[in-house]
């Protein structure tokens, strides 16, 4: 009897521990939802939405820091870059290395033209949050 019970406890954590294995969300998928997220904020004209995305750590060779880009992101709204925008991931590869992300090429493209956007993540307490970016072809 105790035989029984045993195999059944067994057999039931073996059953737990798989589910629990396939419900660990994968860097991989942590980082497709933020790229997801950005592009729907984007799309969105969401600048709020854009700056949730962005780590405190941000950095950027030109905007600064994460009120840098905010700025920067507001500023492209008001003049109408961000109208009638079209963000192209179909290509977009995503390397990841230990805590950190890269996401490349990420095609926009609207009012102002077009350009190709790499996002780098860093993985925090929070999750995955971009710190930082470049833009090639403005």
């Amino acid at each position: 009897m105790k035989k029984t019970h045993m195999m059944k406890l067994v057999v039931v954590l073996g059953v737990v521990a798989l589910m629990a294995g396939c419900a660990t969300v994968k860097p991989e998928e942590q980082v497709a939802k933020q790229v997801d997220a950005f592009k729907a904020a984007m799309l969105a004209k969401d600048i709020d939405g854009l700056t949730t995305l962005f780590s405190d750590a941000f950095e950027h060779y030109e905007w600064g820091d994460k009120a840098g880009a905010k700025d920067f992101m507001s500023q492209a709204k008001e003049m109408g870059y961000m109208d009638g925008l079209t963000i192209d991931t179909a290509k977009a590869e995503k390397k990841i290395e230990g805590n950190k992300a890269s996401v490349y090429p990420i095609e926009v493209s609207g009012s102002f033209g077009s350009a190709t956007v790499e996002l780098i993540f860093t993985k925090e307490k929070e999750g995955w949050k971009i710190t930082g970016l470049d833009i090639q072809g403005l």
